[in-house]
């Protein structure tokens, strides 16, 4: 129960990040029923309240929190839980209540000018460089998860193979079915996210090439299994003489990564 507790904090946390939107949301849920004046404002304004009250509920209520992560969207995706929220929504609505009750023409055009105001400096700007960067190629994935799959495809129609089962560190997992899909992996990206493997010794092979002292023979051992042909590595000399010695072929480098084919 406690790491439940943990959970729900840091991921509030986490969407929370460093701007005050939030604690805009906050103040207008706040306020929302001050500001309605008609039955149909404080309708609507009861809603949103109440729906936000619930929706807080069941996001920090420990039962709920642990019914949602361990049956519904799991324990590394629980801030979706956020999409349904519509504090965008909450404050809209209170500053349109408030934009209402102004009849003077010059102080509504000043009070849309403060609401923006409030906006931008309550916000953090999303459109900095650290947040973007130029496209290596059009597929708009990294190139070398590129220059991986076109290794393995040019070795598997100089070796006449039509299967070409692919074991990658997690660096380059998200990447090398979107260049290429007739590339089978023994699992894909929701695996390690979601710990859904699709047999016990997929997990295996997952948690032998994450370790941080890989044991290649096993990892070799597991790859057969599941009739994978290829491995994507660091390109290191100690991974390369381990399984060099196992008699895996190195049949191409990236700089980064290098592609062996197994057995």
């Amino acid at each position: 129960m406690r790491e439940i507790i943990t959970n729900t904090w840091e991921t509030f946390l986490q969407f929370k990040g460093m701007g005050m939107h939030l604690g805009l949301y906050f103040a207008a849920a706040l306020f929302l029923n001050s500001l309605s004046k008609t039955k149909r404002e404080k309708d609507s304004s009861s809603l949103l309240s109440g729906y936000s009250l619930v929706f807080w509920g069941i996001f920090f209520f420990p039962v709920t929190a642990k019914i949602i992560i361990d049956y519904c969207i799991g324990d590394s995706v629980y801030w979706r839980m956020f999409w349904i929220l519509p504090f965008p929504v909450v404050i809209a609505y209170a500053f349109a209540l408030s934009l209402k009750q102004v009849q003077v023409a010059w102080k509504r055009y000043a009070l849309v000018l403060c609401m923006a105001a409030v906006i931008l400096v309550t916000g953090t700007p999303v459109y900095t460089p650290e947040q973007f960067r130029a496209s290596e190629n059009r597929y708009r994935i990294p190139q070398v998860a590129v220059e991986v799959c076109q290794i393995v495809n040019e070795d598997a129609r100089e070796k006449n193979l039509k299967v070409r089962k692919v074991i990658a560190v997690n660096d380059l997992l998200p990447y090398i079915r979107q260049y290429d899909g007739s590339i089978l992996m023994p699992y894909g990206r929701n695996g390690p996210k979601e710990g859904k493997f699709q047999n016990k010794n997929c997990k295996r092979i997952y948690n032998a090439i994450n370790s941080p002292e890989v044991d290649f023979k096993k990892l070799l051992k597991f790859a057969e299994k599941e009739n994978c042909n290829y491995l994507v590595y660091f390109s290191t000399e100690e991974a390369d003489a381990a399984l060099g010695r196992l008699g895996c072929e190195a049949v191409g480098d990236t700089g980064q990564y290098r592609v062996f084919a197994l057995r």
